[in-house]
């Protein structure tokens, strides 16, 4: 049988089979049966057994011959794949954060100061959690919830158990029953003969997102002098951060007329490796979140009325 002078086939031949296979194992064969007078093809396309034949077609011109091997690869890629229910999904396990609480935020960190909340949450909804912190004797049944250890230092096991859905099918052995162990760490802020200082405390060189070649330098700062009056610091001892936004002066507040080393700063909450610092409503001054990611690079969400949210990524130096 010639077909447009280019795809050539034996008339005598009862049938020519196409098999394709692509990579994503579509189950697929075409047998293509040539009619008795040798002008139509037969399509008879299989796939998982089931048998689809198509209408003869006639192949007149070498463009018509192109479409019509077009249309035969396409088909094969068309046909459904098998689903594999499993693709996609992750061994479930028992998934659960430790964060440290102040002002209006939570960071997650292994080590908290004593003078903050602590908060448990699940990370993924479970049928039911049970938790067990440390010596404590009761049973914490919630996805989520705050502790505080006012009178504590040192180190707790935090143990958590969460139960699901069992998928053996994907995952086997998996019980349905997820058990983790974490530890978190609770250190004095402020009280000298048992203080831990905050990792934070350095300079950092950055810019923010929005202007990556402007860069400065943040600095936070520790201090600790009898010269502070606690009636304007709070406390003899504090930690400052200075210089963001670029340049700030503080020329009104009370701490700033009458200590020159802290005219350039405001004094941050402080979580053990994060801070929130700042008022959004100040135009000069403005708000910032930030969290030590490793140990030396300062990340700050800022926001303010007027440049809005940007983010300052530096390293120490």
């Amino acid at each position: 049988m010639n077909l447009c002078g280019r795809i050539r086939i034996n008339a005598k031949q009862a049938a020519l089979r196409l098999s394709i296979e692509p990579r994503n194992r579509v189950a697929c064969s075409f047998h293509l049966t040539p009619s008795s007078d040798g002008k139509n093809i037969k399509i008879l396309i299989t796939k998982n057994s089931t048998k689809f034949v198509m209408k003869p077609y006639c192949m007149k011109t070498h463009q018509t011959s192109i479409l019509f091997l077009s249309f035969v690869i396409i088909m094969a890629f068309r046909c459904k794949k098998d689903v594999n229910p499993c693709v996609g999904l992750a061994p479930p396990t028992a998934d659960f954060a430790i964060q440290e609480v102040f002002i209006d935020t939570a960071f997650s960190s292994d080590t908290v100061f004593r003078n903050n909340t602590i908060n448990f949450t699940a990370l993924r909804q479970y049928n039911s959690v049970l938790w067990k912190v440390g010596n404590d004797p009761r049973d914490f049944t919630t996805h989520s919830f705050n502790l505080f250890f006012p009178n504590f230092l040192g180190t707790i096991a935090v143990q958590f158990r969460g139960t699901g859905n069992a998928n053996p099918l994907c995952f086997p052995g998996d019980s349905g029953i997820y058990n983790g162990t974490k530890r978190v760490t609770i250190v004095e802020q402020f009280d000298r003969a048992t203080l831990t200082k905050s990792p934070l405390v350095g300079q950092y060189r950055g810019s923010f997102n929005t202007q990556p070649n402007d860069s400065f330098t943040i600095r936070i700062e520790y201090f600790d002098s009898a010269k502070y009056d606690i009636s304007t610091m709070g406390s003899k001892n504090f930690y400052w951060i200075s210089n963001i936004p670029r340049g700030y002066i503080d020329s009104t507040s009370e701490p700033a007329r009458q200590y020159p080393e802290l005219r350039n700063g405001m004094r941050p909450s402080m979580g053990y490796k994060s801070l929130v610092f700042g008022d959004y409503g100040a135009p000069s001054q403005g708000r910032g979140y930030g969290a030590l990611v490793g140990r030396d690079t300062l990340n700050v969400y800022y926001k303010n009325v007027h440049t809005g949210i940007k983010i300052f990524t530096g390293r120490r130096i």
